[in-house]
C-alpha cells in the first residue's frame, strides 16, 4: 500500500503491528487488509477529484457521491465475471464429459452472458451509507488533518464582527441576477468559489441562508422588475417545484422579472445508476411537477452534490450566459464613491461590485424552452413577457450528461 506522505510502498508485514509506515512513520488512516473499502491513496484521490487537484472548495457530501461512485463500478465488475465465469466453468466441463449435449453448451453461454451482463449494471441506488462514510471522513480528520479544499460552514448564529447597522441607503442597490437554491449547502458551494464575485449575482437558499443577509438581499432583489432568476436544486418534490414556487410566491418574485429553472429533474437521472436515494413517499403531479415526475420522484430522488463542483459551476454559468437579456434599464439609485457595503452582505452575494449593482446580464445564447400554460405540468405559467409577470420556464440541457463534451460531459457524470 502506497503511503500519500512519501510514496513508499509499505508492505503489509511491515505495517500490521503499528499501522504506520516504516519510512516515514507516518500512521495510515484505512486498511483493506483489515475490513477497510478503499486505502489512504484511493481516499485521497477522491478528494483530488471533487476538488478538481485543490482549486475548487467542495463539501463534504460531494466526496460521499464521490466515494459511492467508485464503489459502484468495482464491486459490479466483479459480481459480472463471476456470474459469468462460474456457469460457464460448470457447462463446460459437463459437455467435455459427455454429459450434457453441445446445444446446452451453446444455450449457456448466452444465458451467462445475458446474466452478467444484468448483474454488471449498477444498482439505482448508492451502496455506501451515510453512517459508515461519516465515520471513514471523521478517521480520515483524525489521521491527516482537515482538508484545506472542504468547504467550512460559519455558525449562522455566531455574534458578527460587523455589528453596526446598514446604512440607510444600501438597500437601493439591486441585481440583474440571483440563483436561489433548494438547500442551504448548494449555496455554500456556490459562494465558497466566489460564483457570486465572478457573476455578480445574489445567492441565496430558499430555507433562508446566509441567515445574516437573507431578508436584506431578498428585499434588494424584490426592487428589481427585469430580475433575472435561476433555480438550482436537487430532483426531489421540493427542488422540483422550487422554480413555480418563487415564481408564484408574492414573499419571492410574483409577478416579478422571469424564473429559469435550471436544476436536477428526474429526466436528467440516466446517467446516476448507483448514486439515487430512495423516495420519500407518494407524490401529487401539479405545481410545477408532471405525472411521469411524480411517479419517479415517489421511487427515488437525486441530488445535485452527485455532480462535482467544477461542473455544477461550469454548467450553472452556461445556463445563466445563454438566456437573452432583458433591454437595459437606467438605474433608479447610483451610490456616492464612499458608500461601504456591508460585510453580511456581500458575503450572500448581495453586491459583486460597487457601483455595479444593475449590470447588464450576458449576451443572448440558446433559446430557453417556453412552458406550457398548465400548472400541473412540468413546466410554467406565463403571464406578463419579458417585462416581467412571473413566468417560469425549464432549462433540461444545461445539466444533461451530454450538454458539451468539451468540459467533461458525461464522464463528468458517471
Amino acid at each position: 500500500m502506497i503511503c500519500i506522505r512519501c510514496q513508499h510502498d509499505s508492505k503489509y508485514p511491515d505495517r500490521k503491528a503499528t499501522g504506520t509506515c516504516e519510512k516515514c512513520g507516518g500512521k495510515f488512516a484505512f486498511e483493506p487488509r483489515e475490513g477497510a473499502k478503499l486505502s489512504d491513496q484511493a481516499f485521497q484521490k477522491a478528494i483530488d477529484k471533487v476538488s478538481s487537484d485543490g482549486k475548487v472548495k467542495f463539501g463534504v457530501e460531494h466526496l460521499y457521491y464521490e466515494l459511492c461512485r467508485r464503489n459502484r463500478s468495482k464491486s459490479k465488475v466483479l459480481l459480472g465475471c463471476v456470474t459469468f465465469f462460474f456457469p460457464m466453468f460448470i457447462v463446460t466441463v459437463l459437455t467435455l464429459a459427455k454429459v450434457v449435449p453441445v446445444e446446452v453448451l451453446m444455450a449457456g453461454i448466452v444465458l451467462s452472458a445475458v446474466a452478467a451482463y444484468f448483474a454488471s449494471r449498477p444498482s439505482e441506488e448508492v451502496s455506501l451509507h451515510r453512517s459508515e462514510f461519516e465515520k471513514m471522513w471523521d478517521r480520515w480528520g483524525q489521521i491527516h488533518g482537515k482538508v484545506p479544499s472542504a468547504i467550512q460552514r460559519k455558525p449562522q448564529d455566531a455574534p458578527s464582527r460587523a455589528t453596526r447597522p446598514a446604512e440607510p441607503d444600501l438597500e437601493d442597490y439591486s441585481f440583474d441576477r440571483a440563483v436561489i437554491c433548494d438547500r442551504a449547502r448548494t449555496a455554500d458551494l456556490l459562494l465558497a468559489n466566489n460564483f457570486h464575485f465572478e457573476n455578480n449575482c445574489a445567492i441565496l437558499s430558499f430555507d433562508g441562508y446566509p441567515k445574516p443577509a437573507f431578508e436584506s438581499v431578498r428585499r434588494m432583489l424584490k426592487r428589481n422588475p427585469r430580475l433575472e432568476v435561476y433555480a438550482l436544486h436537487d430532483a426531489t418534490p421540493v427542488g422540483c417545484r422550487l422554480a413555480h414556487r418563487l415564481a408564484t410566491d408574492p414573499e419571492w418574485f410574483k409577478g416579478q422579472g422571469r424564473v429559469i429553472d435550471v436544476g436536477l429533474r428526474p429526466v436528467h437521472a440516466r446517467p446516476f445508476d448507483g448514486l439515487l436515494l430512495p423516495g420519500e413517499g407518494v407524490v401529487q403531479r401539479g405545481n410545477g411537477i408532471s405525472e411521469e415526475e411524480a411517479r419517479w420522484l415517489s421511487e427515488h430522488r437525486l441530488e445535485l452534490a452527485a455532480i462535482r463542483p467544477e461542473q455544477v459551476l461550469k454548467r450553472l454559468f452556461k445556463a445563466i450566459s445563454k438566456q437573452p437579456s432583458f433591454p437595459s434599464a437606467t438605474p433608479e439609485f447610483t451610490p456616492s464613491s464612499s458608500s461601504r457595503l456591508d460585510p453580511a452582505l456581500a458575503a450572500a452575494g448581495a453586491i459583486a461590485v460597487a457601483g455595479a449593482a444593475m449590470a447588464a446580464p450576458p449576451p443572448p445564447g440558446a433559446k430557453q424552452q417556453k412552458p406550457k400554460d398548465d400548472s400541473s405540468s412540468s413546466s410554467g405559467s406565463s403571464s406578463g413577457g419579458d417585462s416581467g409577470g412571473g413566468d417560469w420556464s425549464l432549462d433540461v440541457d444545461s445539466f444533461s450528461s451530454d450538454a458539451d463534451s468539451s468540459d467533461g460531459g458525461a464522464d463528468s457524470f458517471g
